[in-house]
Order: structure tokens, then sequence, then C-alpha cells
């Protein structure tokens, strides 16, 4: 009985021993992010106007925990801007000439991935992948819109923001906050501390106003390069 006893607490000490082990492996740092964003979206007026690259920046913290010496998982909370450019043109009408309309989706999002990490480090390679969910809440965004009729050599410009976020009823576009999407990133550790990661989101929510536009979709594209730092 007493050599159970012994043996029973050997392997609780062992397993207590590994969990502060494990625990102290735990790194955290802090990441930039610079973004090339646009969207897939389609609407029920046609054609669609032409899309372009939007740039934005972001920033946030990570947290990584190791599961063994390949694989870690890495949870992260990010502040990240997201959005497209576009650009439609038409005839202006009966008075002839055109109509440009150009507009700027700026969202905002509180963005968490969630990344299962395999590390490829090894003596002659510090290089890690990753892939995920990752979970975005809009906190805020604006469409900035811009209509030029141009007819002959007059040109005629008015500017004005529309709440995406906001209501259609209350004069918004009726975006939903809530998005959802995959992320992968493939990095390389630097300097002991540093790292640097190209990673890709791939929205799957459609956070297109449905209710009133049957018609609609809108997802988020984002390609980003982050520079990040680990703390331990």
């Amino acid at each position: 009985m007493k050599h159970k006893i012994i043996k029973n607490g050997f392997i609780v000490a062992v397993l207590f021993l590994s969990s502060i082990s494990l625990k102290a492996q735990i790194k955290y740092g802090a990441q930039i992010h610079g973004q090339l964003n646009t969207a897939s979206f389609t609407a029920e007026t046609s054609p669609l106007p032409d899309k372009d690259w939007k740039f934005g920046y972001g920033g946030g913290f990570f947290v990584e925990i190791p599961i063994s010496s390949a694989f870690s998982l890495k949870p992260s909370l990010n502040y990240l801007q997201k959005g497209v450019k576009t650009t439609e043109k038409r005839p202006g009408g009966e008075g002839g000439g055109t109509f440009t309309q150009k507009t700027r989706i700026n969202l905002d999002y509180i963005e968490v991935p969630i990344l299962a990490i395999y590390n490829l480090d090894n003596n002659q390679s510090k290089w890690y992948v990753g892939v995920g969910p990752s979970f975005g809440y809009g906190i805020s965004g604006n469409a900035e819109v811009f209509d030029t009729m141009q007819v002959g050599p007059q040109t005629n410009t008015e500017f004005f923001k529309v709440k995406t976020f906001k209501d259609v009823e209350d004069g918004g576009m009726g975006f939903k906050r809530f998005d959802f999407g995959l992320n992968a990133i493939v990095g390389i550790h630097f300097l002991e501390k540093g790292m640097v990661q190209l990673g890709y989101i791939h929205g799957l929510s459609n956070i297109a106003n449905k209710d009133d536009f049957e018609g609609n979709k809108y997802n988020n594209r984002s390609i980003l390069l982050s520079l990040g730092y680990q703390f331990k």
C-alpha cells in the first residue's frame, strides 16, 4: 500500500511539474499589421462597379500555447481595418455626359483568430505555418461616396457619408457586425523574439443587408503583412 501511494504521488508530481513546464513555455507578444483589403460582392444593380484594393492597418496581441514540439495553438486579439474601393461609371441620362460614383468602404473590426500552428523549427529553419477560424466584430464603419457628373467641360461633384453598420431605416447601409472567416498564415522567426508573417483572411459571412436587399452579398477579403515581437 505504501509503495502504491508513493507511486501515485510520483505520478501526480510528474504531471504537476509537467504542467508547470508547459505553462512556462507559453509565449505572448504584440504585433502590427499592414493590410490590403477588398471584397467579394454581388448586388441587384448590374453591372457591378470595378473594385480596387484598399490599404489598412491594425495591431494587437497574441498568445502561443504549445501542444507538442511541433504544434501550438495561437489565439490573437486584433484591431483590423477592412473594406474596399469601388468605381462605377454610367451615362448621365437625358442631359448626356458621364456619371461616376467612387466609393470607399471603411470597416473597423475587433478580430479574434484562433490558429493551429505547425512549427518547422529545427537547426536550419524557423518557419511556421498556421490555419484556423477568425471571428470579427464590426465596431465602426462608413462609406465615403463621391458622385461626379461631367457634361462637356463642366464637372459637378458631391460628397456624402453613410454609416455601414447603421440600420437602413435610420439612413445606414444595414451591414451585419459579426464576420466569420478562415485565416491562413506563413511566417518566420528572427532575432530570437521577432517574427514576420504573411496572412490571408477569407470572409465566409455575408455581412450585406439581406432583409431590405435580398440579392446583395458582401464578403471581406484581407491580405496581411505582420511584424511581431515576443515578450516571453
